[in-house]
């Protein structure tokens, strides 16, 4: 999940984004915005694990083997494995690889069919495995402040689901928002998702490199926005119009797991 990958999936500055974006609107609506699909190098694919009650340590020592057996076999995806820490599900993995293209997926899937990749992990993983879920996530790049760093320890993750018929007063606000980001150079890092399947919801990813990161920013996303646009009411109205858009959130904090995932 370096998060720029999940994996998806789902930060860091948790009252950053994730808190002033979800707290001006909660309560509020959305609508599922379609992610293009043409995206080069934007596409990650992820799997949600949850193993069986009490086999929870055979599952990871499972998943680490299978992890290395994947690199030995030649495989051309690096997963990155999180586990929560803060939320309503604690008993789940994520399973993430990302940064690629669409057509890398089918590269991955003829590798995954040549090395009979499903039966090893069916052998490996699966006895120890209740159930799993798949998606695939798409990067809004042109609304994410990504800064890379081999420091982040943990990830937020904030979840919207969206009221239907809001896609442009939400990407209107959001524009506002990375204007502002954008233009102070804001020293906050988050990414912006959408995901493909299930619910098809937004997340937005804040990576931590210590708890100590969740502490509200110095200067707040609030402060920046009502520079950027001349006033606190113009900004607290931007954040209303997003808030707007919103029907539900879920928050969940992972913590990255280097020692499950595929091996340097």
């Amino acid at each position: 999940m370096k998060s720029r990958n999940l994996h998806p999936a789902l930060g860091t500055a948790l009252a950053a984004l994730l808190v002033l974006f979800a707290s001006a609107a909660l309560a509020q609506d959305d609508t599922k915005a379609t992610p293009s699909m043409d995206a080069s190098g934007t596409v990650a694919t992820l799997w949600v694990m949850w193993p069986k009650s009490g086999q929870e340590q055979q599952f990871e020592a499972a998943i680490k083997e299978h992890a290395a057996w994947r690199k030995t076999a030649g495989e051309g995806f690096t997963w990155q494995i999180y586990q929560p820490v803060v939320g309503s599900d604690l008993n789940h993995y994520v399973v993430r690889s990302g940064e690629h293209t669409w057509k890398d997926m089918d590269t991955q899937a003829a590798w995954s069919m040549q090395a009979k990749a499903d039966a090893a992990f069916n052998g490996s993983v699966g006895p120890y495995l209740d159930r799993a879920e798949h998606y695939f996530s798409e990067t809004d790049t042109k609304h994410s402040h990504w800064i890379e760093s081999p420091d982040y320890k943990y990830y937020g993750v904030s979840s919207y689901s969206m009221k239907p018929g809001t896609y442009a007063d939400r990407m209107d606000a959001m524009s506002k928002i990375q204007k502002a980001v954008d233009d102070e150079k804001w020293p906050y890092a988050y990414e912006i998702s959408h995901s493909i399947g299930g619910k098809g919801t937004m997340d937005i990813v804040t990576p931590m490199k210590s708890y100590a990161e969740m502490a509200e920013p110095d200067p707040s996303l609030m402060s920046i926005l009502a520079k950027s646009l001349g006033s606190e009411a113009a900004a607290a109205a931007t954040m209303k119009q997003f808030g707007g858009t919103i029907e539900s959130t879920e928050y969940t904090v992972y913590a990255h797991r280097p020692d499950l995932s595929t091996p340097k």
